[in-house]
C-alpha cells in the first residue's frame, strides 16, 4: 500500500502569505485542525485528505491515507483548493521579514529554533513523500535499495535548478545541515542500510532533538534518555520554556524526524511502548524496540513536487525498488553520486542499477 504527502508551492504570482491562506482555509469543509503547541489553527481535516501548511503558508500540504488512488486524491485535493501549484518544488526564499510574517505557527518549528534551526531558508522547499507499507523485516533491505537508488532516481526526477545546480533542494539541505542542530553525521545524504541496527545507530548518531507534541529533549544525553525512557520519565522542555514530561510514544514518534535522508524509517508506536526499547537499541539489541513498534513504513523524501503522472510514475519506480536487491556501494561513494546527480552531472556506471528492476 502507497500512502502521500504532497507539498506544493502557492507562489504564483507571489507566495501566498498567511491572511490569503486562512481565507482559502474557510472555504474548505472540514473539521479545523490547530497545532498542539499553539492552539492555533493550521488546517483542516476533510473525510478524503488532511490539508494544512508546512514551514510557511508558500506550501500546501496534503496528506492521504495508504490506498489505491492516494495519487488522485491528492491532486483532487489541489484542484478543490483552486490552487495552481508551481511547477518547481524549490523557490528562492523571498526574505526574513516575510518569513517571520508569515511562518507557520506549528509550534514544532518554532521549538527547534533552540536548535539554530535556520528553517527560513529550505521554508520553500516542496515535495511528494511518498509512504511505503513493510513489514519489520523487510524494511532495512527496502531501506537501503532506495538510499542506494537515490543518484538514479534524483537525476530521473529532479526539477528545481536554481544556482548552478539541476535539483537545488540538496544543496539547501546541505547547507541547513552545516549551520543547525543536525549533528549526525551527513544527515541530508542517502546511506547504506545492512539491517535494523544500522537504521537505529543512525538515528542515535545525532543529539536528541523533539519529541511529540512539542517538547523539546535536548535537556537529555542519550544515556540518559534511555534510563529515562526505561522509567516512564522523560524529562523535557515545552515551546514556552516550561518543563514536562514526555511520554515513550511520544518519544518514539519524534525520533521520526531526526534525520532527512532520501528514505527514512518511519514507525507507529504500540500504546505501550516496551520500557526497555530505547536502552536495548543504544546497547546494539534492536529487538526490544522491534517489539515497541506497531506498524513501519518507509518513507521516500527525495522526490519533488511532480505533476500526476509522473508522481505515478516514480511510485511504479519505488515499488519495484522496494523488491530489488541492491548492490554494493561505500557511504562515500553513494554521497558522491547523489551530489553529482543534484548538480547534473554524469553518474557512475553501478549507478545506472534500477534500470532493468
Amino acid at each position: 500500500m502507497v500512502g502521500l504527502e504532497l507539498e506544493a508551492l502557492a507562489v504564483e504570482p507571489e507566495p501566498m502569505d498567511r491572511e490569503r491562506w486562512l481565507k482559502l482555509l474557510g472555504e474548505v469543509d472540514g473539521e479545523e485542525l490547530k497545532d498542539p503547541c499553539t492552539g492555533q489553527v493550521i488546517g483542516k481535516r476533510t473525510n478524503e485528505f488532511v490539508v494544512k501548511t508546512d514551514t510557511t503558508s508558500a506550501i500546501i500540504e496534503i496528506s492521504v491515507e495508504p490506498g489505491p488512488k492516494a495519487i488522485s486524491k491528492a491532486f483532487q485535493a489541489l484542484e478543490l483548493l483552486g490552487v495552481r501549484p508551481y511547477a518547481r518544488a524549490y523557490y528562492p526564499p523571498p526574505g526574513r521579514r516575510w518569513y517571520l510574517k508569515n511562518a507557520t505557527p506549528r509550534g514544532h518549528y518554532r521549538l527547534l529554533h533552540w536548535y539554530g534551526y535556520s528553517h527560513w531558508e529550505i521554508a520553500t522547499m516542496a515535495s511528494s513523500q511518498v509512504w511505503l507499507d513493510v513489514s519489520k523485516e523487510e524494511l532495512p533491505r527496502v531501506l537501503d535499495a532506495i538510499n542506494k537508488a537515490s543518484p538514479w532516481l534524483l537525476k530521473k526526477y529532479s526539477n528545481s535548478p536554481f544556482a548552478g545546480w539541476k535539483e537545488y533542494r540538496v544543496r539547501a539541505w546541505q547547507l541547513f545541515s552545516e549551520r543547525s542542530w543536525a549533528s549526525a553525521p551527513y544527515p541530508w545524504a542517502p546511506k547504506p542500510f545492512s539491517g535494523w541496527a544500522d537504521v537505529l545507530e543512525d538515528l542515535t548518531s545525532g543529539a536528541p532533538q523533539e519529541a511529540e507534541p512539542c517538547l523539546d529533549l535536548s535537556l537529555n544525553a542519550w544515556e540518559e534518555l534511555a534510563e529515562a525512557f526505561a522509567k516512564g520519565k522523560v524529562l523535557a522542555r515545552r515551546a514556552d520554556m516550561g518543563l514536562a514530561y514526555a511520554t515513550p510514544q511520544g518519544v518514539l514518534k519524534g525520533m521520526q524526524r531526526w534525520t532527512f535522508r532520501p528514505a527514512i524509517a518511519r514507525w507507529r508506536p504500540k500504546p505501550s511502548p516496551r520500557p526497555e526499547a530505547l536502552k536495548g537499541a543504544l546497547e546494539g539489541n534492536p529487538k526490544p524496540f522491534l517489539d515497541s513498534l506497531e506498524k513501519v513504513m518507509v518513507e521516500v523524501r527525495l522526490l519533488p513536487y511532480l505533476p500526476q503522472e509522473r508522481l505515478e510514475e516514480a511510485v511504479e519506480d519505488l515499488l519495484k525498488l522496494a523488491r530489488a536487491e541492491p548492490p554494493e556501494v561505500g557511504w562515500a561513494e553513494l554521497r558522491e553520486a547523489y551530489v553529482r546527480a543534484a548538480m547534473g552531472k554524469r553518474l557512475p556506471e553501478w549507478a545506472s542499477w534500477p534500470e532493468g528492476v
